[in-house]
């Protein structure tokens, strides 16, 4: 998901649960099941569009890690427990608004 939809799961998240449970990765995945982790990679960009000139390289500050790519960010939920996984949709749905 994205960190936008973590962001209101997690909101829901501490409507439900104690600090204690949302701040500790330990409690975390005792209580609801699962850890979070901030997934970051590079993904083909389908909206680029190679330049005329030349087919060089490019500066990885303008491009990022290199031509036609692009940085993305994501939020996975590493789950333990197919029981509490779907306790988890039930309560707090797939991250979708």
């Amino acid at each position: 998901m994205t960190p936008s939809q973590w962001a209101g799961v997690l909101e829901r998240i501490k409507q439900r649960e104690k600090p204690s449970v949302y701040l500790s990765r330990e409690k975390m995945k005792a209580v609801l099941g699962f850890s979070v982790r901030k997934h970051q990679e590079y993904v083909k960009d389908s909206e680029y569009v190679r330049p005329a000139v030349g087919g060089e390289w490019y500066p990885v500050l303008e491009l990022g890690w290199y031509e036609g790519k692009k940085h993305m960010t994501t939020v996975r939920l590493d789950f333990y427990d197919d029981q509490k996984r779907t306790m988890f949709l039930l309560k707090y749905g797939n991250g979708q608004d």
